[in-house]
């Protein structure tokens, strides 16, 4: 019969703050990296690293080449760790709901488009909730994604969902994807354009693993298109520029765009666009959420539209969906 740990013997697994240390080294991969994130000094760290091997009574990692890896006991206690951490972030929630104070921690992450508006969402629930630490994370989709697999946040805000990870979601808010150009562009002002009036020019767009691009990579081959003269570049702002500068075209959410007359951007007139996707709050499946979480998402659903500058959002959307975008956005 397999032999269980009692209470006693669990408390041989050492301190919190031992396992908060090690975590930290297993995160990052190196003692240095982690003493430095922590305030502590290399030795200090390779103290309670020790200490805590010793009462597991096996070694939690092993150095190869000049990489430090974990060992099978370390991958469980990481795993373990994990567990134990998230359970005393959901305690500490759960009292603070139970002295009715309305405090605790949120940690959201986001694709950065999504860092167009969250501010706006926000902005409201840290003014009606002062007590609550609210830690927004925002990366592109794939380095999100790694995030929702560690299950490091609560929520996350993506338009084109994961694949193979159970996941719960919620609608939010609609995501016009829009063909956009300099309003010095030869084709600025042109109506009724096809893609075969399009696919010549310089395209400048995501990296592939982007929402956005997800999206649009899934339309050119529905439709047996293609993009022959592609500039990619990692960062929405950057595009914003290049395209400004006339160094090609782009197609992007028209969350982007939200000061386009004042970029001196326009949207082009080209069949089948905007493509339309739908910006979704998403939770792991079964996941049990905080209070905090769940006041979170109320809040969300049941006001997100209100806190947001709905009025502009949806002038915005209807002139993407007439192909009158970038043209007197106020």
């Amino acid at each position: 019969m397999e032999q269980r740990l009692n209470l006693r013997e669990l408390s041989k697994l050492g301190t919190i703050r031992q396992l908060e240390i090690f975590l930290k080294v297993a995160e990052r991969g190196s003692i240095a990296r982690a003493a430095e994130e922590l305030h502590l000094t290399q030795p200090s760290v390779s103290i309670q690293i020790r200490k805590l091997s010793e009462a597991v009574g096996l070694p939690l990692y092993e150095i190869i080449g000049k990489s430090l890896a974990l060992t099978p006991a370390g991958d469980q206690v990481q795993a373990a760790g994990k567990e134990i951490f998230a359970s005393l972030l959901h305690l500490d929630n759960s009292l603070n709901a139970l002295k009715g104070l309305e405090a605790g921690h949120l940690s959201v992450s986001v694709v950065t488009t999504a860092q167009y508006f969250m501010p706006y969402v926000l902005a409201p629930f840290s003014e009606l909730y002062p007590g609550i630490d609210i830690e927004l994370h925002t990366g592109n989709r794939d380095a999100i994604v790694e995030r929702m697999k560690a299950n490091k946040d609560e929520f996350y805000i993506f338009s084109e969902l994961p694949e193979d990870i159970p996941i719960e979601t919620f609608p939010f808010l609609p995501n016009p994807i829009a063909v956009v150009a300099s309003k010095e562009h030869h084709l600025a002002g042109s109506k009724n354009l096809t893609w075969e009036d399009i696919e010549g020019e310089r395209f400048i767009t995501r990296e592939p693993g982007s929402g956005a691009m997800k999206k649009i990579i899934k339309h050119l081959q529905t439709n047996d298109l293609q993009m022959h003269n592609v500039m990619t570049i990692r960062s929405n702002e950057a595009i914003k520029h290049a395209v400004m500068a006339n160094m090609g075209i782009s197609i992007m959410s028209a969350y982007i765009l939200s000061n386009a007359d004042h970029d001196g951007l326009t949207q082009l007139d080209v069949e089948g666009f905007p493509l339309m996707s739908q910006w979704k709050v998403v939770q792991l499946k079964h996941k049990k959420l905080s209070p905090v979480g769940q006041r979170f998402l109320n809040f969300v659903l049941e006001n997100g539209r209100e806190v947001l500058p709905m009025k502009k959002i949806e002038k915005n959307i209807q002139s993407a969906m007439d192909g009158t975008w970038g043209q007197n956005i106020n």
